[in-house]
This record gives structure tokens, sequence and C-alpha cells, in this order.
């Protein structure tokens, strides 16, 4: 147990995937949540699943978080639901995988509205509740294309600005007790994942089975890919007062398959 208990949370892209593992995990402490996304009926299973299975209080909030003035709502909302928040995870978003030749304007303008600036602007509206309230967790849950560039994902340089985006926050929140922190997945078990093999093993003219056996073998030395359960387990541990020190900082989960020196 990571002494979460009774904390409130608020959690982004919670329907499905890492969001959805993350409000388990989290609720697992007995930590009340708020979980937002786009799908009513499938947000509103989840939430009452989570509840159901963990006894917390679950809040559904259906919102796009693409548009502008949605976080402030989803927020708002969420703190009036749960009198405060103490976390927020930043989960919400996706990019399409492809090339600076095959993504469009529209590609780059809607991943903008949604993976970056709705990072932010949740960022913003949340840090303001915790700056009052005396402090709290931001988790941005960002990727390893962050630090590792490829010409199959040039849109994957949004996580590199949100990487940037979460050492800022850090540091200005630091001195009120806000701490800030990413997590950077490696290719992870979700419908994501696929949607990434099928470009990929198309682009290098394979199968998607060959392509995830060649993968497995030549670009993971740990053997397996991350698990949705995986993230969650790092967003529980910096959400703990353990991970204090950690604040500014990213954790890599990607099976050693990024090449760096750290």
């Amino acid at each position: 147990m990571r002494g979460l208990r009774s904390r409130r949370a608020l959690v982004t892209g919670a329907s499905a995937g890492i969001g959805l593992a993350t409000a388990h995990r989290l609720a697992s402490e007995g930590v009340n949540l708020a979980v937002v996304a786009r799908g009513e009926t499938r947000l509103s299973e989840a939430a009452t699943h989570i509840a159901q299975t963990h006894g917390v209080e679950v809040t559904p909030i259906v919102a796009d978080l693409a548009v502008p003035e949605a976080p402030d709502r989803v927020v708002g909302q969420a703190a009036d639901a749960l009198g405060g928040i103490d976390i927020l995870v930043n989960n919400a978003g996706s990019s399409p995988f492809g090339s600076l030749e095959a993504v469009t304007d529209d590609d780059w303008s809607s991943s903008i509205d949604l993976k970056l600036m709705g990072y932010v602007r949740c960022t913003r509206a949340a840090f303001a509740i915790m700056k009052e309230g005396g402090g709290g967790v931001i988790v941005n849950v960002v990727g390893m294309a962050g630090r590792s560039a490829s010409p199959a994902y040039v849109l994957g340089s949004l996580n590199a600005a949100l990487l940037h985006f979460t050492k800022s926050v850090a540091e200005l929140g630091g001195p009120h007790g806000i701490r800030v922190m990413a997590v950077n997945p490696g290719l992870t078990t979700t419908d994501r994942m696929e949607e990434a093999i099928e470009v990929w093993a198309r682009d290098a003219g394979m199968t998607n089975e060959a392509f995830r056996s060649s993968y497995l073998k030549d670009k993971v030395p740990l053997g397996r890919l991350t698990t949705p359960e995986d993230v969650a387990e790092a967003v529980a541990y910096l959400c703990s007062d353990a991970a204090a020190p950690a604040t500014g900082s990213a954790i890599q989960l990607d099976g050693a398959s990024t090449r760096g020196v750290f």
C-alpha cells in the first residue's frame, strides 16, 4: 500500500487502457476519484465497476478535453464532487502515428489541442486548487517518443514538449508543495499499440504478427511489452509520499528498448 487512502484524484482518459488501469490502482489504495472520458456509456460502466470493486467514491465526468473551456469545467466539477483535488493524472489524448509526409495539418492541430493543451489546461486549473490547498501531485502520462525521435512518429515531438512542461511546472510548484512528474511508457498493450503495429508493419512490408515478434526480439531486452498495470503501478508510486524527491523527473517504462545514458 502506498498510503494514499482518502486522497482525491482526477484521472483523465479513464475509460480504457492506461487511464482505466490507473483509476483501478488508485481506487485500490482507497483514493476517491473523478474519472473523465469522451464516451458516456463506457465511462459510466467503468466508474460503476471501480466503485463496486474498491468501495470508493467515483464521479464520472464526460468531456472532450480538446475543447478549450472543457478542462476548467472538468477540474471545477471534480473538485466540487470530491471536496478538492490532491492528485491529477493527465492521460487523455493520443496522436496519430506517421511520418512528416503522412501527418496532416488537421492531425497536428487536433493532437496539439488534446495531447498538449489538454494537459496544460487541466494542470493550470488543478494547480490553482492545489496551491490554495497546500499541495498536491500531478502525474503526466507522456511516452518514450519524448526522448527518442522516430521518423515513423513525427507527432512524438509533442511528448518532448510535455516533458519540458513537466519539469517547468515542477520547479514552479515545489515551493507550494506541488509535485509534478511524468511516466514514459514504451509500446504498451492497449488498442493504441495495435494501431502502431499495423502502421509500422505496413511500412516494413511485414504482417502484424511478424513485426510484433521481430520487435520483441530485436528491440525490447526485457522480452515483454509494458502493460497498463505496469504504468498504473508507477503512477501510484509517484503519487505517494515516498516519491517526493522525484518531482521534476520521469520514469521510463520501456523494458530498456530506448537507448540513452539514463
